[in-house]
Protein backbone atom coordinates (compact mmCIF):
# COMPACT_ATOMS: atom_id res chain seq x y z
CA UNK A 1 0.00 0.00 0.00
CA UNK A 2 1.73 2.86 -1.20
CA UNK A 3 1.93 7.02 -0.42
CA UNK A 4 -1.25 7.61 -2.44
CA UNK A 5 -3.06 5.22 -0.47
CA UNK A 6 -2.26 7.27 2.54
CA UNK A 7 -4.61 10.26 0.70
CA UNK A 8 -6.92 7.67 -0.54
CA UNK A 9 -7.67 6.33 3.06
CA UNK A 10 -7.97 9.96 4.57
CA UNK A 11 -10.75 10.78 1.85
CA UNK A 12 -12.28 7.35 2.56
CA UNK A 13 -12.47 8.63 6.02
CA UNK A 14 -14.02 12.30 5.27
CA UNK A 15 -16.28 10.48 3.37
CA UNK A 16 -17.20 8.26 5.91
CA UNK A 17 -17.73 11.69 8.09
CA UNK A 18 -19.53 13.70 5.73
CA UNK A 19 -22.37 10.59 5.27
CA UNK A 20 -22.32 10.19 9.10
CA UNK A 21 -23.31 14.10 9.20
CA UNK A 22 -25.88 13.68 6.46
CA UNK A 23 -27.85 11.00 8.95
CA UNK A 24 -28.76 13.99 10.83
CA UNK A 25 -27.26 15.18 14.40
CA UNK A 26 -28.70 11.90 16.18
CA UNK A 27 -26.21 8.78 16.42
CA UNK A 28 -26.45 6.02 13.99
CA UNK A 29 -28.33 3.05 14.91
CA UNK A 30 -28.54 0.02 12.39
CA UNK A 31 -30.84 -2.57 12.05
CA UNK A 32 -31.06 -5.54 9.93
CA UNK A 33 -33.61 -7.75 7.99
CA UNK A 34 -33.04 -10.76 6.77
CA UNK A 35 -34.67 -12.89 4.00
CA UNK A 36 -34.40 -16.35 3.42
CA UNK A 37 -35.32 -18.58 -0.32
CA UNK A 38 -38.04 -20.12 2.43
CA UNK A 39 -39.36 -21.22 6.24
CA UNK A 40 -38.81 -25.16 5.91
CA UNK A 41 -35.56 -26.96 5.03
CA UNK A 42 -34.31 -30.12 4.85
CA UNK A 43 -31.18 -31.19 6.96
CA UNK A 44 -28.70 -31.19 3.71
CA UNK A 45 -30.13 -28.52 1.93
CA UNK A 46 -28.72 -25.18 0.74
CA UNK A 47 -30.15 -22.00 2.91
CA UNK A 48 -30.41 -18.94 0.51
CA UNK A 49 -30.33 -15.40 2.19
CA UNK A 50 -29.84 -11.57 1.97
CA UNK A 51 -29.52 -8.72 4.10
CA UNK A 52 -31.05 -5.35 4.39
CA UNK A 53 -28.93 -3.03 6.51
CA UNK A 54 -30.89 0.06 7.66
CA UNK A 55 -30.96 2.82 9.87
CA UNK A 56 -33.69 3.00 13.14
CA UNK A 57 -36.33 4.16 10.83
CA UNK A 58 -36.14 1.20 8.69
CA UNK A 59 -34.17 3.54 5.60
CA UNK A 60 -31.20 1.69 3.71
CA UNK A 61 -28.41 2.69 5.10
CA UNK A 62 -24.23 1.86 3.57
CA UNK A 63 -22.41 1.62 7.24
CA UNK A 64 -21.34 -1.58 8.15
CA UNK A 65 -19.38 -3.75 5.68
CA UNK A 66 -20.02 -6.85 7.54
CA UNK A 67 -23.03 -8.89 8.66
CA UNK A 68 -22.89 -11.49 10.95
CA UNK A 69 -25.66 -14.59 11.20
CA UNK A 70 -26.44 -17.47 13.50
CA UNK A 71 -28.17 -20.78 12.79
CA UNK A 72 -28.95 -20.98 16.94
CA UNK A 73 -31.39 -23.40 18.78
CA UNK A 74 -32.16 -22.64 21.90
CA UNK A 75 -29.16 -22.47 23.23
CA UNK A 76 -26.05 -23.36 21.20
CA UNK A 77 -24.95 -21.67 17.63
CA UNK A 78 -24.31 -24.89 14.90
CA UNK A 79 -23.98 -22.24 11.69
CA UNK A 80 -22.11 -19.11 12.12
CA UNK A 81 -21.36 -16.91 9.05
CA UNK A 82 -20.17 -13.72 8.25
CA UNK A 83 -21.63 -11.88 5.32
CA UNK A 84 -20.02 -8.78 3.30
CA UNK A 85 -22.44 -6.50 2.92
CA UNK A 86 -22.30 -3.46 0.10
CA UNK A 87 -24.60 -0.45 -0.03
CA UNK A 88 -26.69 -1.60 2.62
CA UNK A 89 -27.14 -5.05 1.50
CA UNK A 90 -25.77 -8.78 1.91
CA UNK A 91 -25.67 -11.95 -0.18
CA UNK A 92 -25.02 -14.92 1.88
CA UNK A 93 -26.06 -18.81 2.23
CA UNK A 94 -25.64 -21.70 5.13
CA UNK A 95 -25.03 -25.52 4.26
CA UNK A 96 -27.17 -26.91 6.91
CA UNK A 97 -25.56 -30.36 8.12
CA UNK A 98 -27.13 -33.47 7.63
CA UNK A 99 -26.29 -34.23 11.33
CA UNK A 100 -28.85 -31.28 12.60
CA UNK A 101 -31.73 -32.60 14.34
CA UNK A 102 -35.29 -32.49 13.39
CA UNK A 103 -36.74 -28.82 15.06
CA UNK A 104 -37.63 -25.35 14.88
CA UNK A 105 -33.98 -22.56 15.02
CA UNK A 106 -33.74 -19.38 14.88
CA UNK A 107 -31.76 -17.12 12.44
CA UNK A 108 -29.63 -14.15 14.36
CA UNK A 109 -28.62 -11.21 12.36
CA UNK A 110 -26.76 -8.62 13.57
CA UNK A 111 -23.65 -6.36 12.80
CA UNK A 112 -21.05 -5.55 15.12
CA UNK A 113 -21.83 -1.89 15.51
CA UNK A 114 -25.09 -3.46 16.86
CA UNK A 115 -23.73 -5.20 20.09
CA UNK A 116 -23.11 -1.80 21.36
CA UNK A 117 -26.88 -1.89 22.39
CA UNK A 118 -27.29 -5.21 22.88
CA UNK A 119 -29.01 -8.50 21.76
CA UNK A 120 -32.56 -7.02 22.01
CA UNK A 121 -32.58 -5.08 18.65
CA UNK A 122 -31.29 -7.57 16.72
CA UNK A 123 -33.28 -9.71 13.36
CA UNK A 124 -34.53 -12.75 14.52
CA UNK A 125 -35.84 -15.40 11.95
CA UNK A 126 -37.67 -18.26 13.26
CA UNK A 127 -36.99 -21.41 10.49
CA UNK A 128 -38.13 -25.00 10.37
CA UNK A 129 -35.87 -27.96 10.00
CA UNK A 130 -36.63 -31.80 8.93
CA UNK A 131 -33.95 -34.83 9.21
CA UNK A 132 -34.90 -36.94 7.06
CA UNK A 133 -31.24 -38.93 6.99
CA UNK A 134 -32.18 -40.15 10.70
CA UNK A 135 -34.92 -42.91 11.22
CA UNK A 136 -35.00 -42.16 14.84
CA UNK A 137 -37.39 -39.39 14.39
CA UNK A 138 -40.67 -41.14 14.29
CA UNK A 139 -43.60 -39.54 12.80
CA UNK A 140 -46.48 -38.92 15.22
CA UNK A 141 -50.20 -38.62 14.70
CA UNK A 142 -50.86 -34.84 15.30
CA UNK A 143 -49.16 -31.73 14.52
CA UNK A 144 -49.77 -28.26 15.83
CA UNK A 145 -49.24 -25.44 13.19
CA UNK A 146 -48.09 -22.47 15.01
CA UNK A 147 -48.15 -20.10 11.97
CA UNK A 148 -50.21 -18.87 9.06
CA UNK A 149 -48.95 -18.23 5.64
CA UNK A 150 -48.43 -14.17 5.71
CA UNK A 151 -51.70 -12.64 4.24
CA UNK A 152 -51.44 -11.34 0.90
CA UNK A 153 -53.25 -8.00 2.08
CA UNK A 154 -49.35 -7.39 3.09
CA UNK A 155 -48.61 -6.70 -0.86
CA UNK A 156 -47.28 -3.84 -2.33
CA UNK A 157 -47.02 -5.22 -5.49
CA UNK A 158 -48.85 -7.68 -7.93
CA UNK A 159 -47.36 -11.14 -8.97
CA UNK A 160 -48.59 -13.35 -11.31
CA UNK A 161 -47.41 -16.03 -12.92
CA UNK A 162 -48.32 -17.20 -17.14
CA UNK A 163 -49.80 -20.12 -15.78
CA UNK A 164 -51.54 -21.55 -12.56
CA UNK A 165 -50.75 -24.92 -13.35
CA UNK A 166 -47.54 -25.93 -15.06
CA UNK A 167 -46.35 -29.23 -16.05
CA UNK A 168 -42.33 -30.39 -14.62
CA UNK A 169 -39.52 -29.23 -16.43
CA UNK A 170 -41.60 -26.46 -18.17
CA UNK A 171 -40.23 -22.69 -18.69
CA UNK A 172 -42.41 -20.33 -16.93
CA UNK A 173 -42.52 -16.41 -16.46
CA UNK A 174 -42.91 -14.02 -13.80
CA UNK A 175 -44.81 -11.15 -14.28
CA UNK A 176 -43.99 -8.24 -11.88
CA UNK A 177 -46.16 -5.16 -11.63
CA UNK A 178 -46.43 -1.94 -9.75
CA UNK A 179 -42.70 -1.68 -8.98
CA UNK A 180 -41.38 2.16 -7.57
CA UNK A 181 -38.87 3.70 -9.59
CA UNK A 182 -36.79 4.25 -6.51
CA UNK A 183 -35.77 0.80 -5.74
CA UNK A 184 -33.00 0.37 -3.19
CA UNK A 185 -32.83 -3.42 -3.88
CA UNK A 186 -35.34 -6.34 -4.80
CA UNK A 187 -35.03 -9.65 -4.30
CA UNK A 188 -36.95 -12.82 -5.22
CA UNK A 189 -37.61 -16.28 -4.53
CA UNK A 190 -39.63 -19.23 -6.04
CA UNK A 191 -39.49 -22.44 -4.05
CA UNK A 192 -42.23 -25.05 -2.87
CA UNK A 193 -44.63 -23.69 -0.36
CA UNK A 194 -43.90 -24.75 3.13
CA UNK A 195 -46.19 -27.17 4.60
CA UNK A 196 -45.82 -26.34 8.13
CA UNK A 197 -44.39 -22.94 9.53
CA UNK A 198 -42.07 -22.06 12.77
CA UNK A 199 -43.52 -20.26 15.32
CA UNK A 200 -44.12 -16.30 14.58
CA UNK A 201 -42.66 -16.01 11.23
CA UNK A 202 -41.60 -12.49 9.98
CA UNK A 203 -42.20 -10.53 6.68
CA UNK A 204 -40.35 -7.44 5.94
CA UNK A 205 -43.62 -5.38 6.19
CA UNK A 206 -44.28 -6.97 10.25
CA UNK A 207 -40.19 -6.26 10.30
CA UNK A 208 -40.48 -2.69 9.28
CA UNK A 209 -43.93 -1.86 11.71
CA UNK A 210 -41.80 -3.75 14.60
CA UNK A 211 -39.07 -1.06 14.31
CA UNK A 212 -40.68 1.73 16.02
CA UNK A 213 -41.08 -0.19 19.48
CA UNK A 214 -37.39 -2.15 19.70
CA UNK A 215 -35.52 -0.05 22.87
CA UNK A 216 -33.11 2.68 22.14
CA UNK A 217 -30.81 2.35 24.92
CA UNK A 218 -27.78 4.73 25.18
CA UNK A 219 -25.02 3.65 22.55
CA UNK A 220 -21.73 2.03 24.25
CA UNK A 221 -18.76 2.26 22.27
CA UNK A 222 -17.13 -1.29 23.13
CA UNK A 223 -17.92 -2.75 19.25
CA UNK A 224 -16.41 -0.15 16.46
CA UNK A 225 -18.10 0.00 13.16
CA UNK A 226 -17.18 -2.27 10.74
CA UNK A 227 -17.75 0.71 7.80
CA UNK A 228 -13.98 -0.54 5.63
CA UNK A 229 -14.21 -4.06 6.02
CA UNK A 230 -14.21 -7.08 9.08
CA UNK A 231 -12.16 -6.26 11.83
CA UNK A 232 -10.00 -9.97 13.40
CA UNK A 233 -10.08 -9.36 16.90
CA UNK A 234 -7.44 -10.40 19.10
CA UNK A 235 -5.86 -10.46 22.85
CA UNK A 236 -1.78 -9.95 23.58
CA UNK A 237 -0.64 -12.55 26.18
CA UNK A 238 2.53 -11.98 27.83
CA UNK A 239 4.02 -16.11 26.71
CA UNK A 240 5.57 -15.88 30.26
CA UNK A 241 2.67 -14.33 32.48
CA UNK A 242 -0.09 -15.30 30.50
CA UNK A 243 -2.33 -13.77 33.55
CA UNK A 244 -0.40 -10.07 33.47
CA UNK A 245 -1.44 -8.22 31.31
CA UNK A 246 1.39 -5.72 29.24
CA UNK A 247 2.03 -2.44 30.30
CA UNK A 248 2.77 -1.06 27.10
CA UNK A 249 1.43 -1.68 23.50
CA UNK A 250 2.99 -4.44 22.49
CA UNK A 251 3.27 -4.06 17.91
CA UNK A 252 1.43 -6.79 15.94
CA UNK A 253 0.76 -8.23 12.92
CA UNK A 254 -0.89 -10.38 11.09
CA UNK A 255 -0.48 -12.05 7.79
CA UNK A 256 -2.92 -14.01 5.53
CA UNK A 257 -0.69 -17.39 4.55
CA UNK A 258 -0.61 -18.01 0.82
CA UNK A 259 0.90 -16.29 -2.66
CA UNK A 260 -0.33 -12.97 -2.00
CA UNK A 261 1.06 -10.12 0.81
CA UNK A 262 -2.15 -9.22 2.77
CA UNK A 263 -0.46 -8.04 6.17
CA UNK A 264 -2.39 -6.18 8.70
CA UNK A 265 -1.27 -4.05 11.40
CA UNK A 266 -2.88 -4.61 15.01
CA UNK A 267 -4.34 -1.22 16.75
CA UNK A 268 -3.59 -2.13 20.02
CA UNK A 269 -5.91 -0.34 23.49
CA UNK A 270 -5.42 -0.09 26.85
CA UNK A 271 -6.48 -3.48 27.88
CA UNK A 272 -4.38 -5.74 25.54
CA UNK A 273 -7.21 -6.21 23.10
CA UNK A 274 -6.03 -6.19 19.45
CA UNK A 275 -7.85 -5.01 16.23
CA UNK A 276 -6.67 -5.80 12.92
CA UNK A 277 -8.64 -3.81 10.27
CA UNK A 278 -9.19 -5.82 7.04
CA UNK A 279 -10.92 -6.05 3.94
CA UNK A 280 -11.87 -8.29 1.39
CA UNK A 281 -11.31 -11.66 3.55
CA UNK A 282 -13.77 -13.83 1.88
CA UNK A 283 -13.31 -17.57 2.35
CA UNK A 284 -11.33 -19.44 5.00
CA UNK A 285 -7.98 -18.81 5.50
CA UNK A 286 -4.54 -20.00 7.60
CA UNK A 287 -3.50 -16.76 9.21
CA UNK A 288 -0.82 -15.97 11.20
CA UNK A 289 -0.34 -13.11 14.06
CA UNK A 290 3.58 -12.27 15.20
CA UNK A 291 4.60 -9.94 17.44
CA UNK A 292 7.63 -7.87 17.87
CA UNK A 293 9.56 -8.89 20.65
CA UNK A 294 10.37 -6.19 23.27
CA UNK A 295 13.19 -5.99 25.66
CA UNK A 296 12.98 -9.87 26.18
CA UNK A 297 9.90 -10.22 26.70
CA UNK A 298 7.65 -12.48 24.34
CA UNK A 299 4.04 -11.89 23.77
CA UNK A 300 1.77 -13.70 21.41
CA UNK A 301 -2.27 -12.55 19.61
CA UNK A 302 -4.73 -15.35 20.48
CA UNK A 303 -7.33 -14.42 17.72
CA UNK A 304 -11.18 -14.24 19.79
CA UNK A 305 -14.73 -15.25 17.80
CA UNK A 306 -16.39 -12.22 16.55
CA UNK A 307 -19.41 -13.61 17.58
CA UNK A 308 -22.26 -12.58 20.25
CA UNK A 309 -23.16 -14.77 23.10
CA UNK A 310 -26.99 -15.53 23.17
CA UNK A 311 -29.46 -15.39 25.63
CA UNK A 312 -31.26 -18.94 25.99
CA UNK A 313 -34.69 -19.32 24.31
CA UNK A 314 -37.18 -21.69 24.85
CA UNK A 315 -38.98 -23.17 21.63
CA UNK A 316 -41.82 -25.32 21.30
CA UNK A 317 -41.49 -28.30 20.26
CA UNK A 318 -41.57 -29.99 16.78
CA UNK A 319 -43.87 -32.65 16.58
CA UNK A 320 -43.94 -34.74 13.05
CA UNK A 321 -47.37 -35.24 11.14
CA UNK A 322 -47.49 -38.60 9.14
CA UNK A 323 -49.66 -36.52 6.19
CA UNK A 324 -46.16 -35.27 5.35
CA UNK A 325 -44.65 -38.55 4.49
CA UNK A 326 -45.06 -38.24 0.84
CA UNK A 327 -44.14 -34.42 0.04
CA UNK A 328 -40.51 -35.29 2.50
CA UNK A 329 -39.82 -38.89 0.65
CA UNK A 330 -40.19 -37.08 -2.64
CA UNK A 331 -37.64 -34.01 -1.15
CA UNK A 332 -35.25 -36.13 0.27
CA UNK A 333 -34.68 -38.30 -2.53
CA UNK A 334 -34.25 -35.22 -4.59
CA UNK A 335 -31.86 -33.59 -2.02
CA UNK A 336 -29.32 -37.25 -2.16
CA UNK A 337 -30.10 -37.26 -6.57
CA UNK A 338 -28.72 -33.56 -6.13
CA UNK A 339 -25.47 -34.28 -4.35
CA UNK A 340 -25.00 -37.52 -6.74
CA UNK A 341 -25.50 -36.29 -10.01
CA UNK A 342 -25.28 -32.54 -9.66
CA UNK A 343 -22.68 -32.34 -6.79
CA UNK A 344 -20.90 -29.47 -8.35
CA UNK A 345 -24.06 -27.33 -8.28
CA UNK A 346 -23.31 -26.86 -4.97
CA UNK A 347 -19.88 -25.39 -5.08
CA UNK A 348 -20.31 -22.88 -7.75
CA UNK A 349 -17.83 -19.94 -6.16
CA UNK A 350 -17.17 -16.40 -7.60
CA UNK A 351 -13.66 -16.08 -7.62
CA UNK A 352 -11.91 -13.75 -5.82
CA UNK A 353 -8.76 -10.92 -7.79
CA UNK A 354 -5.51 -10.40 -6.49
CA UNK A 355 -4.98 -8.44 -2.83
CA UNK A 356 -1.68 -6.99 -3.14
CA UNK A 357 -1.83 -5.34 -6.95
CA UNK A 358 1.45 -3.44 -6.71
CA UNK A 359 4.45 -3.64 -9.30
CA UNK A 360 7.14 -6.22 -8.67
CA UNK A 361 10.55 -4.58 -9.07
CA UNK A 362 11.81 -8.03 -9.65
CA UNK A 363 10.75 -11.82 -9.43
CA UNK A 364 13.62 -14.33 -9.42
CA UNK A 365 12.20 -18.05 -9.99
CA UNK A 366 15.09 -20.23 -8.38
CA UNK A 367 14.97 -22.97 -10.38
CA UNK A 368 16.22 -20.67 -13.08
CA UNK A 369 19.52 -20.20 -11.39
CA UNK A 370 22.08 -22.36 -9.80
CA UNK A 371 20.78 -23.08 -6.46
CA UNK A 372 22.52 -22.62 -3.22
CA UNK A 373 22.00 -23.95 0.46
CA UNK A 374 22.22 -21.09 2.21
CA UNK A 375 19.79 -18.28 1.72
CA UNK A 376 23.08 -15.87 2.61
CA UNK A 377 24.55 -17.14 -0.98
CA UNK A 378 21.13 -16.95 -2.43
CA UNK A 379 20.59 -13.17 -1.83
CA UNK A 380 24.58 -12.49 -1.97
CA UNK A 381 25.06 -13.87 -5.52
CA UNK A 382 21.74 -13.32 -7.73
CA UNK A 383 18.80 -10.99 -5.49
CA UNK A 384 19.37 -7.30 -7.03
CA UNK A 385 18.51 -4.95 -5.14
CA UNK A 386 18.53 -6.61 -1.93
CA UNK A 387 21.44 -5.60 0.45
CA UNK A 388 22.32 -7.58 4.08
CA UNK A 389 23.09 -5.24 6.84
CA UNK A 390 24.45 -6.57 10.16
CA UNK A 391 23.86 -4.59 13.33
CA UNK A 392 24.45 -5.73 17.12
CA UNK A 393 25.52 -9.51 15.68
CA UNK A 394 21.57 -9.59 13.72
CA UNK A 395 21.32 -9.33 10.31
CA UNK A 396 18.37 -7.90 8.51
CA UNK A 397 17.17 -6.97 4.30
CA UNK A 398 17.04 -3.82 3.00
CA UNK A 399 15.88 -2.60 -0.60
CA UNK A 400 17.12 -0.84 -3.06
CA UNK A 401 15.50 3.01 -2.87
CA UNK A 402 13.31 3.88 -5.78
CA UNK A 403 15.99 6.88 -7.01
CA UNK A 404 18.60 3.31 -7.12
CA UNK A 405 21.36 5.83 -5.08
CA UNK A 406 21.38 3.71 -2.19
CA UNK A 407 19.57 1.46 -0.18
CA UNK A 408 16.72 2.10 2.22
CA UNK A 409 17.08 3.00 5.94
CA UNK A 410 13.99 2.18 7.55
CA UNK A 411 12.68 -1.40 7.69
CA UNK A 412 11.80 -3.09 4.93
CA UNK A 413 9.21 -5.84 5.01
CA UNK A 414 10.16 -9.61 4.80
CA UNK A 415 7.59 -11.97 4.37
CA UNK A 416 7.69 -15.83 3.84
CA UNK A 417 4.14 -17.29 2.09
CA UNK A 418 2.38 -14.35 3.30
CA UNK A 419 4.09 -14.86 6.70
CA UNK A 420 5.34 -11.79 8.46
CA UNK A 421 9.17 -11.94 9.69
CA UNK A 422 9.71 -9.63 12.05
CA UNK A 423 13.12 -11.10 13.01
CA UNK A 424 15.28 -10.99 9.40
CA UNK A 425 18.10 -12.77 11.09
CA UNK A 426 15.53 -15.96 11.37
CA UNK A 427 15.90 -16.21 7.23
CA UNK A 428 19.25 -16.95 7.40
CA UNK A 429 18.81 -20.26 8.83
CA UNK A 430 15.70 -21.27 6.62
CA UNK A 431 17.05 -23.76 3.52
CA UNK A 432 16.59 -22.19 0.17
CA UNK A 433 16.19 -25.12 -1.30
CA UNK A 434 12.67 -24.96 -0.19
CA UNK A 435 11.64 -21.98 -2.26
CA UNK A 436 9.65 -21.63 -5.93
CA UNK A 437 10.51 -17.74 -6.33
CA UNK A 438 11.54 -14.59 -4.66
CA UNK A 439 10.03 -11.19 -5.28
CA UNK A 440 11.11 -7.62 -4.89
CA UNK A 441 9.03 -4.83 -4.01
CA UNK A 442 10.69 -1.13 -4.26
CA UNK A 443 9.32 1.54 -2.82
CA UNK A 444 7.08 2.80 0.74
CA UNK A 445 4.03 0.70 2.08
CA UNK A 446 2.18 1.43 4.79
CA UNK A 447 0.25 -0.72 6.78
CA UNK A 448 -1.94 0.29 9.38
CA UNK A 449 0.86 2.75 11.82
CA UNK A 450 3.90 1.21 10.02
CA UNK A 451 5.89 2.02 7.03
CA UNK A 452 8.28 -0.08 5.45
CA UNK A 453 10.79 0.57 2.64
CA UNK A 454 10.70 -2.16 0.40
CA UNK A 455 8.99 -5.61 0.46
CA UNK A 456 11.00 -9.26 -0.23
CA UNK A 457 8.44 -11.77 -0.69
CA UNK A 458 9.47 -15.34 -0.19
CA UNK A 459 7.36 -18.38 -1.78
CA UNK A 460 7.69 -21.66 -0.95
CA UNK A 461 6.55 -24.52 -4.35
CA UNK A 462 2.98 -25.21 -2.67
CA UNK A 463 2.64 -21.86 -0.09
CA UNK A 464 2.77 -24.11 3.01
CA UNK A 465 6.00 -22.53 4.48
CA UNK A 466 7.50 -26.00 4.87
CA UNK A 467 9.92 -27.03 7.44
CA UNK A 468 9.17 -23.03 9.11
CA UNK A 469 9.76 -22.96 12.90
CA UNK A 470 8.98 -19.77 14.41
CA UNK A 471 9.02 -18.88 18.31
CA UNK A 472 5.94 -18.50 20.42
CA UNK A 473 5.59 -14.89 19.17
CA UNK A 474 4.00 -16.48 16.11
CA UNK A 475 0.92 -18.07 15.95
CA UNK A 476 -1.31 -19.94 13.51
CA UNK A 477 -4.83 -19.96 13.10
CA UNK A 478 -7.52 -21.11 10.62
CA UNK A 479 -10.11 -18.43 10.36
CA UNK A 480 -13.00 -18.33 8.29
CA UNK A 481 -13.77 -14.78 7.04
CA UNK A 482 -16.47 -13.29 5.30
CA UNK A 483 -18.81 -15.44 2.95
CA UNK A 484 -17.39 -16.15 -0.95
CA UNK A 485 -20.03 -15.47 -3.23
CA UNK A 486 -22.00 -18.56 -4.23
CA UNK A 487 -23.70 -18.82 -7.46
CA UNK A 488 -27.37 -20.08 -8.17
CA UNK A 489 -27.44 -22.95 -10.04
CA UNK A 490 -29.84 -23.49 -12.42
CA UNK A 491 -29.46 -25.99 -15.12
CA UNK A 492 -28.97 -25.82 -18.67
CA UNK A 493 -32.30 -27.33 -20.48
CA UNK A 494 -29.76 -29.71 -22.24
CA UNK A 495 -28.81 -30.79 -19.09
CA UNK A 496 -32.49 -31.87 -17.63
CA UNK A 497 -32.74 -33.95 -20.71
CA UNK A 498 -30.31 -36.50 -19.20
CA UNK A 499 -30.22 -35.66 -15.60
CA UNK A 500 -32.67 -35.28 -12.85
CA UNK A 501 -33.75 -32.12 -11.57
CA UNK A 502 -34.90 -32.25 -8.02
CA UNK A 503 -34.60 -28.35 -7.65
CA UNK A 504 -37.14 -27.41 -4.32
CA UNK A 505 -35.99 -23.43 -4.72
CA UNK A 506 -36.69 -23.59 -8.61
CA UNK A 507 -35.21 -19.69 -8.25
CA UNK A 508 -32.93 -17.30 -5.97
CA UNK A 509 -32.64 -13.81 -7.12
CA UNK A 510 -31.33 -11.63 -4.03
CA UNK A 511 -30.67 -8.77 -6.56
CA UNK A 512 -33.64 -8.06 -9.22
CA UNK A 513 -32.07 -5.92 -11.91
CA UNK A 514 -35.89 -4.08 -13.30
CA UNK A 515 -34.14 -1.34 -15.46
CA UNK A 516 -36.15 1.37 -13.58
CA UNK A 517 -39.16 0.03 -15.06
CA UNK A 518 -42.45 -0.16 -13.10
CA UNK A 519 -43.27 -3.93 -14.90
CA UNK A 520 -40.95 -6.81 -15.27
CA UNK A 521 -40.99 -10.37 -16.32
CA UNK A 522 -38.54 -13.19 -15.25
CA UNK A 523 -38.04 -16.50 -16.06
CA UNK A 524 -38.00 -19.36 -14.57
CA UNK A 525 -37.82 -23.61 -14.85
CA UNK A 526 -39.68 -26.09 -13.23
CA UNK A 527 -37.94 -29.70 -11.29
CA UNK A 528 -39.31 -32.80 -11.45
CA UNK A 529 -40.81 -31.84 -7.84
CA UNK A 530 -44.45 -31.21 -8.04
CA UNK A 531 -46.64 -30.05 -5.67
CA UNK A 532 -47.51 -26.09 -4.49
CA UNK A 533 -44.92 -23.40 -5.57
CA UNK A 534 -44.66 -20.14 -3.51
CA UNK A 535 -42.99 -16.69 -5.25
CA UNK A 536 -42.27 -14.35 -2.70
CA UNK A 537 -40.60 -10.89 -3.85
CA UNK A 538 -39.03 -8.35 -0.98
CA UNK A 539 -37.55 -5.18 -0.82
CA UNK A 540 -36.92 -1.49 0.33
CA UNK A 541 -37.37 1.78 -1.54
CA UNK A 542 -34.26 4.11 -1.47
CA UNK A 543 -36.94 5.62 1.59
CA UNK A 544 -36.99 2.97 3.48
CA UNK A 545 -40.68 1.70 2.09
CA UNK A 546 -41.34 -1.78 1.97
CA UNK A 547 -42.11 -3.77 -1.56
CA UNK A 548 -43.97 -7.39 -0.93
CA UNK A 549 -45.71 -9.44 -3.46
CA UNK A 550 -46.87 -13.21 -3.35
CA UNK A 551 -47.88 -15.18 -5.68
CA UNK A 552 -48.75 -19.37 -5.95
CA UNK A 553 -48.77 -22.26 -8.51
CA UNK A 554 -49.03 -25.77 -9.08
CA UNK A 555 -46.44 -28.13 -10.98
CA UNK A 556 -47.95 -31.20 -11.90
Amino acid sequence: MKKQLINKGIAFILAILLQVGNLSAQEIRERIYLQTDKQLYLAGELLWMKLYLTDAEGIPLDFSKVGYVELVDETDPHIQAKVEINNGIGEGWMELPPSLSTGFYRLIAYTRYMRNEGEAIYFQRPISIINTFRNDEALQTDTLLFSEMPSALENTITVTTDSRTLPTRSQGQLLIQGIPENIHSLSLSVAGKDFVLPPNIITINQWNKSLAELPQKPLQNAFAPEYEGHIIQGKLVDIDSPQTPPGFKVPSFLGFVGDQIRLYNGQVNDNAEVSFYTNRNSGTHEIATSTYNLIGKKYRVDIQSPFETHTEKTLPPFIMNPKWEEQLLQRSVGLQAQYTFTPDSRGRIEHSFSHFQWNIEKSYLLDEYTRFTTMEEVIIEFIQGVTIRRSNNKRSLAVLTDDKTGYTSLRSLLVLDGIPILDHDFIFSYDPLLLKKIDVYRGKYVFGEDLFEGVVAMYSYNNDYPGLKLDETTQFFDYEGTQAKRLFYVPAQAETKRIPDFRHTLLWEPNVNTGGNTSISIPFRTSDITGEYQVTIEGLTKEGKVIRGTAYFDVK
